[in-house]
């Protein structure tokens, strides 16, 4: 009898929440190692002994659908480009991720009303130093802001608290945050602080947050960003700022799929 799959620690929640999709395709139940994760999906048990470990942030493509993907070699980070197959097989895999209702109910009273917002989601990439780091740059973020209605608001989410402050600073009450530990100090809780349960549940929220907002303002190369998108059941418009520093190279690693 095979073992169920456990997902392992080493890859941050959005890169996590897309093993889980894969697996679930394949599986009917999947086990974690991290302790938070099985608070905020309580469908999901947690096993911080098994050995059956998985990981991977790409969304698993089988041979027999490989058809499917011939124009862009993969289905990670297309959004609205994704083959409708995909959209459909993903969907009803999120379904079986139960999200903790207390959780639910957070975001459901964060905001009345979502219609009058654009979501922001900055990756400043500084935890994982060069060449990633070069990609960051808050002009590519406003610029793409100001293409909108100066009384939209801005629900904004960052891995970096220098990125929530300088926001803040420059368009006030117009940013919308959800309070937490990583935004006084540099603990990004996507990565790493996997014990610390209120840091990864923080994490979750504010991409759970990011994913009622019909448009999307985020991060090249970020599974954060495209996680949120399908969270909100591949809804949300999403606008993709691309830093000059994003060479070829990098682009071939993100998107080619073998």
């Amino acid at each position: 009898m095979t073992s169920i799959p456990t997902v392992k620690k080493a890859q941050g929640i959005s890169n996590r929440i897309k093993t889980y999709m894969s697996l679930l395709t394949k599986y009917e139940k999947v086990k974690t190692q991290v302790f938070a994760d099985s608070y905020i999906f309580p469908s999901i048990e947690y096993d911080e002994e098994s050995t059956n470990e998985a990981c991977g942030w790409r969304l698993e493509v089988s041979p027999e659908e490989e058809d499917y993907i011939q124009k862009y070699n993969t289905i990670d980070f297309l959004y609205n480009n994704t083959p409708e197959y995909f959209i459909d097989k993903y969907l009803k895999v999120l379904n079986k991720i139960q999200i903790n209702p207390d959780i639910l109910d957070y975001a459901d009273n964060f905001l009345d009303d979502w219609s009058n917002v654009i979501g922001v989601h900055i990756r400043s990439w500084w935890s994982a130093g060069p060449p990633r780091s070069s990609w960051h740059d808050n002009k590519l973020f406003e610029d793409e802001i100001e293409k909108f209605d100066s009384n939209k608001k801005i629900f904004l989410c960052s891995d970096n608290p220098e990125v929530i402050k300088h926001f803040k600073i420059k368009y006030g009450e117009r940013i919308l945050i959800h309070e937490q530990k990583s935004h006084q100090k540099y603990f990004h809780p996507y990565d790493f602080h996997y014990e610390d349960v209120q840091l990864v549940t923080d994490g979750f929220i504010d991409c759970l947050l990011l994913s009622k907002c019909d448009t999307i303002i985020g991060t090249w190369g970020s599974t954060f960003t495209e996680v949120s998108w399908w969270l909100g059941k591949c809804k949300s418009k999403v606008i993709i700022p691309k830093s000059p520093n994003i060479t070829k190279k990098d682009e071939s690693d993100f998107f080619t799929l073998k």
